[in-house]
Parts: structure tokens; sequence; C-alpha cells
């Protein structure tokens, strides 16, 4: 018997009908039959939802109505995986229905021949004691969600640096190995000392929690809690001093969500680097991926026009600017950006609520008072009251290009932003390095200078016969120098979000430099940039956002 599913909304048609025996075999994966918004429980393997997505182009039928069609189908072995799954299948007999499946399924990628169905299945990979050389490759991925492990809230072990085998099998194995190995042990061996520095520099008399002092809280509860965050506080801040002795060898631990055409490119640009640790990264995620998603990643392959585009664009490199002096710049240069920049951002604002073509509202917005500009920007922009709003997307119409000099620590922060275009140059210790105030007012900046000067003379010995590899070696403290490329949307996303009070100071005082040079051209376009904090760069707020997430708790635990 027909049961009927009621109305999903009011207004809306009549949501599909499905017998008993139907019902009982889709709500295991669905999470409901009877609206026409739902989603997939996580029983359903990720092929199989790009498959049936991809069936949307090509088939009357709805979702569930193809899922059914796939259980009923006997070539498509998809019955026997969710006998497995329910649990009255045996792994042998789940292995082979999930070999028949994916043969089915590759059939089906293939004849629908289009990139984007791999855009529909979802994974998600961890790579582990991987270099914050790779992390940084891996991190490039645009269709990618990663998340790191934190030098602010994680102490690096000693010993926990790559040794790529290009070095340790070279007569340069000790001196790389020695460097590494004081850079940690001068890195782990200040933290206690450091703790004690900013304790007695920003003391636990001048923060608040919950509203109180915590010197004078009578709470003894509250008073532990309250403590404890101030700790975790400090912990913070000395973790993001230090952090500049680690070389960028340092392992870390990150994971990553991509779809299957986001991670087929990343494996073949991985595959593809001039690194051996990359490389190998690419493989294993390519092996581990075949695993869950074969079908999604089934072309990724060392791409031969990246390796030969990169050889012979370093050689081109090399001959042409042999022998020139680098010039000096500030950290932070608006390298380009569009002159008529208002024009286009109000054009394209009018665009949306006309029907006029863009040639002519351009026109237009040109031919306008400076009034009547700033009066149609103040519309489409003046009404955001906090950071997360940000201006609808006729601010991508405007664009500028920075030439960025930073520590390579802020680079590895300001690298998350993706929606940009990023091209880092390679790391080296010819740019200098930055060094923090703090650490020379806690009495240790000789001995920083002796590690920094260490690592450039390994870096320099290294560089001479591998270039690539010798980037290894070098300290978060030196400088990168690498372009960031976006458009006025995303200035407001970037600046606002990086000059907060908790940002490290590094970045912050990058995204800062970027804010005030983008308001010397257009000051009309960031006059509603409004959350934008150029307070000066000092650890009080840093420290007290630690604060806040722990009062945060603090509520959250008492709920």
């Amino acid at each position: 018997m027909l049961q009927r599913a009621s109305k999903a909304c009011r207004g809306s048609r009549l949501t599909e009908a499905f017998t008993v025996e139907e019902q009982r075999i889709l709500e295991p994966y669905f999470t409901n039959l009877d609206k026409p918004v739902f989603a997939f429980t996580s029983r359903v393997p990720e092929e199989v939802v790009a498959v049936l997505f991809s069936k949307y182009s090509r088939s009357a039928h709805s979702i569930r109505k193809n899922f059914l069609d796939l259980v009923k189908d006997p070539e498509s072995g998809f019955k026997g995986i969710l006998e497995s799954i329910g649990g009255s299948g045996s792994n042998d007999a789940f292995a082979a229905a999930l070999m028949k499946a994916r043969d089915f399924f590759r059939r089906i990628l293939v004849e629908y021949g289009d990139d984007s169905v791999g855009e529909l299945g979802i994974a998600h990979v961890a790579c582990e004691g991987v270099s914050q050389i790779a992390a940084k490759a891996i991190e490039s991925a645009r269709l990618s969600s990663p998340l790191e492990k934190s030098t602010r809230y994680v102490v690096f072990d000693k010993g926990s640096y790559y040794r790529p085998a290009a070095i340790i099998n070279s007569k340069l194995a000790a001196e790389y190995a020695t460097v590494c190995d004081e850079l940690f042990e001068t890195y782990s061996s200040e933290i206690e000392a450091t703790k004690a520095f900013v304790r007695e520099k920003w003391p636990i008399s001048e923060f608040d929690f919950n509203g109180k002092k915590i010197s004078g809280m009578a709470d003894e509860a509250e008073t532990k809690r309250a403590k404890s965050a101030y700790e975790s506080s400090v912990k913070a801040k000395t973790l993001d001093i230090l952090r500049y002795y680690l070389p960028a060898a340092s392992q870390t631990n990150l994971g990553m969500t991509a779809n299957g055409r986001g991670f087929e490119y990343l494996i073949s640009k991985l595959m593809s680097d001039e690194l051996e640790e990359i490389r190998q990264i690419g493989q294993m995620m390519h092996e581990e991926l075949s695993k869950v998603v074969p079908s999604l990643v089934k072309r990724a392959a060392p791409s031969n026009y990246l390796v030969e585009t990169k050889k012979a664009m370093h050689s081109f490199a090399a001959a042409r600017l042999s022998g020139i002096k680098i010039k000096k710049q500030p950290t932070v240069t608006l390298v380009s950006y569009d002159k008529d920049a208002e024009i286009k951002v109000v054009a394209a604002a009018l665009y949306q609520f006309s029907h006029h073509p863009m040639t002519q509202l351009r026109k237009m917005a040109k031919k306008m008072t400076a009034d009547e500009r700033i009066k149609a920007i103040d519309e489409y922009m003046g009404r955001r009251s906090n950071r997360r709003e940000r201006p609808l997307r006729a601010a991508e119409a405007a664009y500028c290009q920075f030439d960025v000099l930073s520590d390579y620590g802020a680079y590895r922060d300001l690298q998350r932003h993706r929606i940009m275009t990023q091209i880092p140059q390679l790391l080296t210790v010819e740019h200098g390095y930055d060094t923090p105030p703090e650490i020379v007012e806690a009495g240790f900046g000789e001995q920083f200078h002796k590690c920094m000067k260490k690592a450039a003379a390994v870096y320099r010995k290294i560089a001479a016969e591998m270039p690539m590899e010798a980037q290894y070696v070098v300290p978060l403290a030196y400088r990168i120098r690498y372009i960031m490329q976006f458009n006025l949307r995303e200035a407001y996303h970037l600046i606002e979000l990086r000059s907060t009070p908790q940002g490290h100071p590094s970045y912050r005082h990058v995204v800062q430099e970027m804010f005030r040079q983008i308001k010397a051209v257009h000051p009309t376009l960031v006059h509603y940039m409004k959350f934008v904090n150029m307070d000066e760069l000092d650890a009080l707020g840093r420290l007290k956002s630690e604060l806040r997430k722990e009062e945060k708790m603090a509520a959250f635990d008492k709920k």
C-alpha cells in the first residue's frame, strides 16, 4: 500500500510517496522522507553521493528514487553494501560488494564525463609528521578546508623535525642535524623563563575574569578557574614569542576536507613538486584516498607540464636575473590597484538591482558626481553591524595586489586565506629575520641572534648544492616574500579579521599596513571597513582574548 507524504511546506507540491518497504530501505540513509529538502546520513558512502547527485543532470527522478533503483539493480552491488553496513553481511561479502559497486560507479562517472562530478564526493585526510614546508604546499589548495597543529597552543617536541634524504645522505647531514637540534633545544629551554617574564610583564592583577579582578576573587572555584585561564594565556603568549626559533623542518599535523576534484588536482600538484617529501605525501594521499573514493581520484598522477615548467622557469629566472641586485622595499607594498575602482563597484552594485547592461552602468557611474557615488556606496555598504557582515559581491569588482615581506610565521597564518592569488618565493635567509622584542626584554637576545646566524650559515652551505632542501633549516623568524592579490570584498574579511587584538603582532602589522595603503588610494571604499583594529601591537589584547575564551567555557560548563 502507498503511504502519502505530507506537504513539506505550504504552497509546495506534494513530496514523493513511498511504499512501506521502500520507506524501510530509505530511512537509515536520509534525514527525512517527506520533505523536499533533506540530507544524507553518514551511512551513505561519498562515491554513492557523487553518483546520485550526478544523476540530477540526466534523470527526471529524485535522489531517493534513484537510490532505490541502485539498491534494486543487481549490477550495482549496492544492495550487498547496505546489507554489510547494516550488520547482516560478512567482511568478505562487504569487500566483494564494494568492489562490484565501485566498478559500477566508475562506469557511471565515465558515462557522465563531467569534471564537476568529482566535486560531489567529499573525503577527509590526515597528514601527520609533515614539515612546515610540506604543510604550506598541502594547504595551498583552494578547494579544501585544512586545520593545522598550532604553534600557539602546542609545544613542539625536541627532535620533531623532518630529515630530508638529500641532506641526510650528504656531507652536510651532521651540520643540518646540529643546527636543528640547537634551535629546538633553545626553544624548549626558554619556555619556563619566558613564562616567568610574561607573568611579570603582564601580571595577573591587571586582568578581569567575568567582570572581577582575578586577584580579588572570593569564590575558590571561580578563582581556580580564572588562574587556570590566566596560565593558559601565559602559555599561549610564550609560545607566540618562541615560535621564531622553530625551523621550517618542524613537523606538524594537519587534517583537511575537500571534494574529489580538489583532491585530484592537489595530489597531482604534490606528486609534481621539487621536494621529495611533498612528492611522497602526494603518493600516500593518493593511495589512501583510493581506498575510500577511488573513482574520484583515479586520474591523479604526476604532471609533466608542472615538472617541466618549473624546471624551465628556474633556469630562465636564474639566467635573466643573475647579478641583478635586489632592491629594498617596505614590509608591505601596494603594487597595483584599480584606479577606477569606485566606478567599477558602483556599476556592479547597480547591476544586480537593474536590467541594464554593465557597459551602460559603467558609463553612468563614470558620469556621476563624487557625492552621488558616495551615496551609492553608502547604500551598498553602510549598514554593516559587525565584521562577519561582508559587503555584497559587487565589492569583488575591484582588485589590489600587495608585495609582502614578513617573517615565515606570519606567512603561515596569512596563507590560510585562499580566496585570493598567493605566490610565495622560496624561503631563504637573504631577507633577514625579525626579532620579537620580548625575547630581547627577557634577556635572550644574544642567544637568539646566535641561533639565527648559525642557521643562516648552514642554510648557505646547503643552498649551494640543494636550494630547495635548504629551506628546511630556515627558522620561522626569517622573512619570506610573497604576493597577495585579492578583491575589495576579501580585503574587508582579511584585514578586519587579522587586525583583531588577539592576532599575532607580525601579521597584525601586515594587514594594518594594507589598510593604510588601500585607504590612501580608495578612502571612500574602505570607509565602511569600520572593524579594523589599528591599536598598538601589544600583548594585552592577546592575553585578554585567551581569558575571554576561558570565560565562555566556564559559562558553557555551568549550563
